[in-house]
Protein backbone atom coordinates (compact mmCIF):
# COMPACT_ATOMS: atom_id res chain seq x y z
CA UNK A 1 0.00 0.00 0.00
CA UNK A 2 1.43 3.35 -1.03
CA UNK A 3 0.71 6.83 0.31
CA UNK A 4 -0.89 7.84 -2.99
CA UNK A 5 -3.41 5.01 -2.56
CA UNK A 6 -4.45 6.52 0.77
CA UNK A 7 -4.76 9.99 -0.74
CA UNK A 8 -6.85 8.70 -3.63
CA UNK A 9 -9.03 6.61 -1.32
CA UNK A 10 -9.54 9.53 1.10
CA UNK A 11 -10.64 11.81 -1.75
CA UNK A 12 -13.27 9.32 -2.96
CA UNK A 13 -14.44 8.66 0.61
CA UNK A 14 -14.73 12.39 1.26
CA UNK A 15 -16.71 13.10 -1.90
CA UNK A 16 -18.54 9.76 -2.24
CA UNK A 17 -18.07 10.36 -5.93
CA UNK A 18 -15.29 9.15 -8.23
CA UNK A 19 -15.83 12.02 -10.65
CA UNK A 20 -15.63 14.70 -7.94
CA UNK A 21 -12.61 13.02 -6.35
CA UNK A 22 -10.88 12.88 -9.73
CA UNK A 23 -11.54 16.57 -10.24
CA UNK A 24 -10.18 17.36 -6.78
CA UNK A 25 -7.05 15.29 -7.45
CA UNK A 26 -6.61 16.69 -10.99
CA UNK A 27 -6.86 13.20 -12.47
CA UNK A 28 -9.11 11.63 -15.05
CA UNK A 29 -11.61 9.18 -13.58
CA UNK A 30 -10.39 5.86 -15.14
CA UNK A 31 -6.89 5.99 -13.56
CA UNK A 32 -8.42 6.87 -10.20
CA UNK A 33 -10.83 3.92 -10.43
CA UNK A 34 -7.92 1.60 -11.27
CA UNK A 35 -5.93 2.81 -8.27
CA UNK A 36 -8.89 2.14 -5.94
CA UNK A 37 -9.37 -1.30 -7.51
CA UNK A 38 -5.66 -2.04 -6.95
CA UNK A 39 -6.02 -1.01 -3.31
CA UNK A 40 -9.11 -3.21 -2.86
CA UNK A 41 -7.29 -6.18 -4.42
CA UNK A 42 -4.31 -5.65 -2.12
CA UNK A 43 -6.56 -5.48 0.95
CA UNK A 44 -8.74 -8.36 -0.22
CA UNK A 45 -12.02 -6.55 0.39
CA UNK A 46 -14.29 -3.95 -1.18
CA UNK A 47 -14.06 -0.43 0.20
CA UNK A 48 -16.91 1.03 -1.85
CA UNK A 49 -20.27 -0.18 -3.09
CA UNK A 50 -21.00 1.25 -6.53
CA UNK A 51 -24.66 1.28 -7.58
CA UNK A 52 -24.89 3.16 -10.85
CA UNK A 53 -23.85 6.74 -10.09
CA UNK A 54 -24.20 6.20 -6.34
CA UNK A 55 -21.06 5.45 -4.32
CA UNK A 56 -21.16 4.31 -0.70
CA UNK A 57 -18.51 3.18 1.77
CA UNK A 58 -18.66 -0.41 2.95
CA UNK A 59 -18.14 -1.17 6.64
CA UNK A 60 -14.49 -1.86 5.87
CA UNK A 61 -14.38 1.39 3.89
CA UNK A 62 -15.78 3.39 6.80
CA UNK A 63 -13.02 2.10 9.06
CA UNK A 64 -10.42 2.66 6.34
CA UNK A 65 -11.64 6.26 5.92
CA UNK A 66 -10.96 7.08 9.57
CA UNK A 67 -7.55 5.41 9.66
CA UNK A 68 -6.43 6.73 6.27
CA UNK A 69 -7.21 10.30 7.31
CA UNK A 70 -5.30 9.77 10.55
CA UNK A 71 -2.23 8.61 8.59
CA UNK A 72 -2.48 11.49 6.10
CA UNK A 73 -2.82 14.04 8.91
CA UNK A 74 0.28 12.56 10.55
CA UNK A 75 2.25 12.73 7.29
CA UNK A 76 1.25 16.38 6.79
CA UNK A 77 2.32 17.17 10.36
CA UNK A 78 5.71 15.49 9.84
CA UNK A 79 6.24 17.45 6.61
CA UNK A 80 5.43 20.73 8.32
CA UNK A 81 7.81 19.99 11.20
CA UNK A 82 10.60 19.13 8.76
CA UNK A 83 10.05 22.42 6.92
CA UNK A 84 10.16 24.30 10.23
CA UNK A 85 13.43 22.61 11.22
CA UNK A 86 14.89 23.32 7.80
CA UNK A 87 13.69 26.91 7.83
CA UNK A 88 11.62 26.48 4.68
CA UNK A 89 8.12 26.79 6.14
CA UNK A 90 5.75 28.54 3.73
CA UNK A 91 4.41 31.82 5.11
CA UNK A 92 0.77 31.03 4.48
CA UNK A 93 -2.33 30.29 6.50
CA UNK A 94 -3.87 26.86 6.08
CA UNK A 95 -7.60 27.22 6.63
CA UNK A 96 -10.19 24.48 7.02
CA UNK A 97 -13.82 25.06 6.16
CA UNK A 98 -17.06 23.08 6.25
CA UNK A 99 -18.55 22.72 2.76
CA UNK A 100 -21.81 24.50 3.62
CA UNK A 101 -19.96 27.83 3.73
CA UNK A 102 -18.40 27.73 0.29
CA UNK A 103 -21.09 29.36 -1.84
CA UNK A 104 -21.23 33.05 -1.03
CA UNK A 105 -20.41 33.20 2.68
CA UNK A 106 -16.63 32.86 2.60
CA UNK A 107 -15.55 34.19 -0.83
CA UNK A 108 -16.40 37.81 0.16
CA UNK A 109 -14.44 37.29 3.38
CA UNK A 110 -11.40 36.07 1.44
CA UNK A 111 -11.74 39.14 -0.78
CA UNK A 112 -11.56 41.21 2.41
CA UNK A 113 -8.42 39.35 3.48
CA UNK A 114 -6.88 40.00 0.07
CA UNK A 115 -7.66 43.70 0.39
CA UNK A 116 -6.64 44.19 4.02
CA UNK A 117 -3.79 41.69 4.27
CA UNK A 118 -2.43 41.10 0.74
CA UNK A 119 0.65 39.31 2.07
CA UNK A 120 -1.41 36.51 3.63
CA UNK A 121 -1.63 33.50 1.35
CA UNK A 122 -4.64 31.24 2.03
CA UNK A 123 -4.47 27.48 1.55
CA UNK A 124 -8.08 26.30 1.81
CA UNK A 125 -9.26 22.76 2.54
CA UNK A 126 -12.92 21.72 2.54
CA UNK A 127 -13.33 19.41 5.53
CA UNK A 128 -15.96 18.36 8.03
CA UNK A 129 -15.81 19.71 11.57
CA UNK A 130 -14.50 16.35 12.75
CA UNK A 131 -11.76 16.22 10.10
CA UNK A 132 -10.73 19.76 11.04
CA UNK A 133 -10.40 18.71 14.68
CA UNK A 134 -7.92 16.03 13.63
CA UNK A 135 -6.11 18.43 11.27
CA UNK A 136 -5.79 21.10 13.98
CA UNK A 137 -4.50 18.52 16.43
CA UNK A 138 -1.90 17.27 13.94
CA UNK A 139 -0.94 20.78 12.82
CA UNK A 140 -1.91 20.28 9.18
CA UNK A 141 -4.24 23.31 9.30
CA UNK A 142 -3.90 26.50 11.36
CA UNK A 143 -7.49 27.70 11.74
CA UNK A 144 -10.84 26.09 10.98
CA UNK A 145 -14.37 27.30 10.29
CA UNK A 146 -16.30 24.64 12.20
CA UNK A 147 -19.59 23.83 13.88
CA UNK A 148 -20.00 24.12 17.63
CA UNK A 149 -19.77 20.39 18.38
CA UNK A 150 -15.98 20.45 18.36
CA UNK A 151 -14.95 18.52 21.44
CA UNK A 152 -11.20 18.16 21.21
CA UNK A 153 -9.24 19.23 24.28
CA UNK A 154 -6.58 21.79 23.56
CA UNK A 155 -8.68 23.62 20.97
CA UNK A 156 -10.36 27.02 21.23
CA UNK A 157 -13.82 27.58 19.70
CA UNK A 158 -14.98 31.16 19.13
CA UNK A 159 -18.57 31.50 17.82
CA UNK A 160 -19.06 33.78 14.83
CA UNK A 161 -22.58 33.21 13.62
CA UNK A 162 -25.81 31.40 14.47
CA UNK A 163 -27.55 29.60 11.66
CA UNK A 164 -31.12 28.44 11.63
CA UNK A 165 -31.92 25.21 9.89
CA UNK A 166 -34.55 24.88 7.21
CA UNK A 167 -36.71 22.26 5.54
CA UNK A 168 -36.20 22.32 1.78
CA UNK A 169 -38.46 20.57 -0.73
CA UNK A 170 -39.29 20.79 -4.45
CA UNK A 171 -40.94 24.04 -5.47
CA UNK A 172 -44.53 23.66 -6.52
CA UNK A 173 -45.55 21.46 -3.61
CA UNK A 174 -48.17 23.33 -1.60
CA UNK A 175 -47.23 22.54 2.00
CA UNK A 176 -48.04 24.06 5.35
CA UNK A 177 -45.35 26.51 6.54
CA UNK A 178 -45.71 25.26 10.13
CA UNK A 179 -42.64 22.99 10.58
CA UNK A 180 -44.33 20.00 12.24
CA UNK A 181 -47.11 19.80 9.65
CA UNK A 182 -44.65 20.39 6.79
CA UNK A 183 -42.40 17.54 7.96
CA UNK A 184 -45.39 15.27 8.45
CA UNK A 185 -46.49 15.90 4.89
CA UNK A 186 -42.99 15.11 3.58
CA UNK A 187 -42.23 12.12 5.80
CA UNK A 188 -43.10 9.42 3.24
CA UNK A 189 -41.06 11.12 0.48
CA UNK A 190 -37.39 10.35 -0.13
CA UNK A 191 -35.13 12.13 2.35
CA UNK A 192 -31.77 13.40 1.10
CA UNK A 193 -29.41 12.98 4.03
CA UNK A 194 -26.03 14.44 4.90
CA UNK A 195 -23.40 11.70 4.93
CA UNK A 196 -22.73 10.45 8.48
CA UNK A 197 -19.24 9.47 7.33
CA UNK A 198 -18.08 12.80 5.89
CA UNK A 199 -20.07 15.08 8.25
CA UNK A 200 -21.17 13.04 11.31
CA UNK A 201 -21.91 16.06 13.52
CA UNK A 202 -24.26 17.69 11.03
CA UNK A 203 -25.83 14.33 10.23
CA UNK A 204 -26.51 13.75 13.94
CA UNK A 205 -27.95 17.27 14.34
CA UNK A 206 -30.38 16.76 11.46
CA UNK A 207 -31.31 13.30 12.77
CA UNK A 208 -32.06 14.74 16.23
CA UNK A 209 -34.34 17.37 14.67
CA UNK A 210 -36.24 14.67 12.80
CA UNK A 211 -36.64 12.80 16.10
CA UNK A 212 -37.97 15.97 17.76
CA UNK A 213 -40.76 15.95 15.18
CA UNK A 214 -41.26 12.16 15.48
CA UNK A 215 -40.27 11.84 11.82
CA UNK A 216 -38.99 8.50 10.54
CA UNK A 217 -37.11 9.56 7.44
CA UNK A 218 -37.24 7.49 4.28
CA UNK A 219 -33.61 8.00 3.21
CA UNK A 220 -33.31 7.85 -0.56
CA UNK A 221 -29.94 9.56 -1.06
CA UNK A 222 -26.88 10.31 1.07
CA UNK A 223 -24.67 13.23 -0.01
CA UNK A 224 -21.38 14.60 1.21
CA UNK A 225 -21.88 18.27 0.29
CA UNK A 226 -24.54 20.98 0.48
CA UNK A 227 -24.71 21.73 -3.23
CA UNK A 228 -25.54 18.12 -4.12
CA UNK A 229 -28.29 17.94 -1.50
CA UNK A 230 -29.94 21.15 -2.67
CA UNK A 231 -29.51 20.20 -6.34
CA UNK A 232 -31.25 16.86 -5.78
CA UNK A 233 -34.12 18.61 -4.01
CA UNK A 234 -34.36 21.11 -6.86
CA UNK A 235 -34.56 18.18 -9.27
CA UNK A 236 -37.64 16.91 -7.45
CA UNK A 237 -35.97 13.81 -5.98
CA UNK A 238 -36.78 14.42 -2.33
CA UNK A 239 -36.55 16.76 0.64
CA UNK A 240 -33.96 17.59 3.26
CA UNK A 241 -32.96 19.73 6.22
CA UNK A 242 -29.98 22.04 5.70
CA UNK A 243 -28.47 25.18 7.23
CA UNK A 244 -30.40 28.24 6.11
CA UNK A 245 -27.28 29.89 4.68
CA UNK A 246 -26.46 26.89 2.52
CA UNK A 247 -29.83 27.12 0.80
CA UNK A 248 -29.71 30.87 0.29
CA UNK A 249 -26.10 30.91 -0.85
CA UNK A 250 -26.51 28.07 -3.36
CA UNK A 251 -29.40 29.92 -5.03
CA UNK A 252 -30.63 26.80 -6.83
CA UNK A 253 -33.97 27.17 -8.59
CA UNK A 254 -36.85 24.81 -7.94
CA UNK A 255 -36.49 24.67 -4.14
CA UNK A 256 -38.92 25.91 -1.50
CA UNK A 257 -38.05 26.51 2.14
CA UNK A 258 -39.68 26.41 5.56
CA UNK A 259 -37.60 27.81 8.42
CA UNK A 260 -37.11 25.78 11.58
CA UNK A 261 -36.59 27.24 15.07
CA UNK A 262 -33.54 25.02 15.65
CA UNK A 263 -30.13 26.62 15.22
CA UNK A 264 -26.44 25.74 14.94
CA UNK A 265 -23.42 27.82 15.83
CA UNK A 266 -20.56 28.40 13.40
CA UNK A 267 -17.21 29.59 14.64
CA UNK A 268 -13.45 29.64 14.42
CA UNK A 269 -11.36 26.89 15.94
CA UNK A 270 -7.62 26.86 16.59
CA UNK A 271 -5.07 25.29 18.90
CA UNK A 272 -4.44 26.65 22.39
CA UNK A 273 -1.02 28.08 21.66
CA UNK A 274 0.62 31.42 21.09
CA UNK A 275 -0.75 32.67 17.79
CA UNK A 276 1.33 34.31 15.11
CA UNK A 277 0.49 37.92 14.12
CA UNK A 278 -0.98 36.78 10.78
CA UNK A 279 -3.27 34.33 12.60
CA UNK A 280 -4.40 36.99 15.07
CA UNK A 281 -5.14 39.39 12.21
CA UNK A 282 -7.08 36.72 10.32
CA UNK A 283 -9.20 35.99 13.40
CA UNK A 284 -9.79 39.70 14.00
CA UNK A 285 -10.97 40.22 10.42
CA UNK A 286 -13.20 37.12 10.56
CA UNK A 287 -14.93 38.42 13.69
CA UNK A 288 -15.41 41.83 12.08
CA UNK A 289 -16.76 40.34 8.84
CA UNK A 290 -19.23 37.96 10.49
CA UNK A 291 -20.41 40.62 12.94
CA UNK A 292 -21.32 42.89 10.03
CA UNK A 293 -22.94 39.98 8.20
CA UNK A 294 -25.03 39.05 11.22
CA UNK A 295 -26.17 42.67 11.58
CA UNK A 296 -27.19 42.78 7.91
CA UNK A 297 -29.05 39.45 8.20
CA UNK A 298 -30.94 40.57 11.31
CA UNK A 299 -32.03 43.73 9.50
CA UNK A 300 -33.60 41.69 6.69
CA UNK A 301 -34.49 38.47 8.52
CA UNK A 302 -37.53 36.62 7.11
CA UNK A 303 -40.45 35.80 9.35
CA UNK A 304 -40.24 32.35 11.01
Amino acid sequence: MELRHLRYFAAVARNLSFSKAAEELHLSQPPLSRQIQDLERELGTRLFNRRGKKTELTKAGEYMSIEAQRVLDSVDSIARTVRLIGGTEVTSLRIGCVSFLMYSTLPPFFELIKEKEPDIKIELSIMSTEAQERALRSGSIDIGFVRSWVGEEGLVFEPLSEERLAIIYPAGAELDVEPARCIKALEASAFIATSPVTAPGLSDRVHSICEEYSCKTNVGYVCSDAYSIIKLVGSGLGWSIVPDLAYRDAAIAGVSLVMLPQTMALGLCYAKAQLEPKELRFIELAKEFFSQREHARSSFAPAP
